[in-house]
């Protein structure tokens, strides 16, 4: 079972990419250090720890940072870098795409090239755009295609909007990812997106960030004072947050699995590192307790280590 392990939630830097970063003074993520990142080192890490195939995206800060002017061009770098690893280890990598959002034109342009030409296996949205939560309304035709093509799409939670680190001292991700993680999917749920556009199938990160122990209170606020027509009902709430897929990165402790387990069903689970942002011996202590724990059934360790991706991904499927 170790080293059949596909990863959906793992991350890549190129050249490119830092060297936007740096051009925009972003030198922190959200003050959370930036780590380093190459091929080899990615598919060491790899083997140390039994994963197959990791599936990437570029994580936060998304590529808000940049000039609307630039970000047609960064994405579409971005991207053929990302398709060239896959050409050079198709067992070991997938890609998700990047899109130039807000630039609603250019996203659509730009997941057409990565899906049909560069044949990536999805793409990586981000829980706000420059405080646009993806239940906006403007990310409407985005979703619409989306739904048309049944695209595999993972979400990584961003800071959000006036976040200072200065408030309380500590990254972004330390604490903010996951309660923005749960304000990407109550919007989400609240402004009818995932009504209308079912057949996107969303990953979201760290098993739903917040979610997982704030579901109760969330969807009774959401029947409570939602704005939809026919309104909300709790049913229809708890079946959204099964339609969610959630990766286990930050999950596997005992802390937090009861609660993921509890909302998630199986076939909504996935394998998920954080990798490079995560500390390598967490991944290892990670995997170990997804293996081994006598909280999670054999049938359930299947479905979370590989088989619920190799649905999400077909493309995994036909190189075997």
């Amino acid at each position: 079972m170790a080293n059949r392990l596909i990863d959906v939630h793992a991350h890549f830097l190129t050249d490119t990419y830092r060297k936007a970063m740096s051009g925009a003074g972003v030198k922190t993520i959200d003050g959370f250090p930036v780590p380093a990142w190459d091929v080899s080192k990615a598919l060491d890490d790899m083997d140390s720890n039994g994963i197959e195939t990791a599936v990437l995206s570029i994580s936060a800060p998304g590529i808000e940072f940049v000039p609307s002017s630039a970000s047609r061009a960064l994405a579409r770098t971005v991207n053929e870098e990302q398709a060239g690893f896959i050409a050079d280890y198709p067992r070991r990598f997938g890609g998700l795409a990047l899109l130039p959002l807000p630039d609603i034109d250019g996203a659509l342009q730009e997941l057409e090239y990565a899906l049909d030409t560069l044949k990536l296996d999805g793409a990586v949205l981000f829980s706000n755009i420059s405080g646009i939560y993806l239940g906006d309304k403007r990310l409407d035709p985005l979703f619409a295609e989306l739904h048309r093509r049944k695209t595999a799409v993972f979400v990584h939670p961003v800071a959000p909007p006036r976040f200072d680190i200065a408030s309380l001292g500590f990254p972004a991700p330390a604490l903010e990812f996951p309660f923005e993680t749960a304000r990407m999917m109550m919007n989400m749920i609240a402004s009818g997106t995932v009504r209308r556009y079912p057949e996107v199938r969303m990953i979201v990160a760290h098993g739903g960030g917040a979610v997982s122990v704030l579901a109760p209170r969330i969807s009774r606020n959401l029947v409570r004072f939602g704005q939809l027509n026919p309104a909300l009902t709790a049913e229809e709430v708890s079946a959204a947050f099964s339609w969610f897929y959630y990766d286990m990165a930050a999950v596997p402790h005992s802390n937090a699995i009861d609660a993921v387990l509890t909302l998630a069903p199986a076939t909504r689970l996935l394998f998920g590192s954080d990798h490079p942002f995560i500390l390598q011996n967490v991944i290892s202590e990670g995997i170990q307790f997804i293996l081994s724990s006598n909280k999670i059934n054999e049938a359930t360790r299947a479905r979370l280590c590989n088989e619920n991706a190799r649905e999400l991904f077909p493309r995994l499927n036909r190189i075997d």
